[in-house]
């Protein structure tokens, strides 16, 4: 039987649980998203796939937030594939009431 060290029980915060992915320091570790959820690397793609979706969350709370301008973004037709959920909140993000 093989023993393996606790997970830190203390969730992290956002920002530094990007910094240790970041830099490959983030195995087991839970982050703290807000309102009780917490996000682990248990998917298939382990600490890379949580850092996405870490990167990902930080992004759609500027986007929430009105922190992040898009309207300055652009990228040549073609050249990235977006899935189309993910389009439409970019399209939602660039519209100016």
């Amino acid at each position: 039987m093989r023993a393996h060290p606790a997970p830190d029980p203390r969730p992290l915060g956002l920002d530094e649980a990007i910094r240790l992915l970041e830099s490959g320091q983030g195995q087991d570790i839970s982050v703290d998203l807000g309102e009780g959820r917490l996000a682990r690397a248990d998917s298939a793609r382990g600490s890379e796939g949580l850092l996405q979706r870490l990167r990902g969350h930080k992004m759609m709370l500027a986007l929430a937030s009105g922190a992040a301008d898009l309207s300055r973004f652009s990228i040549a037709p073609r050249s990235l594939t977006i899935a189309p959920g993910v389009q439409e909140i970019l399209d939602a993000a660039t519209q100016r009431d």
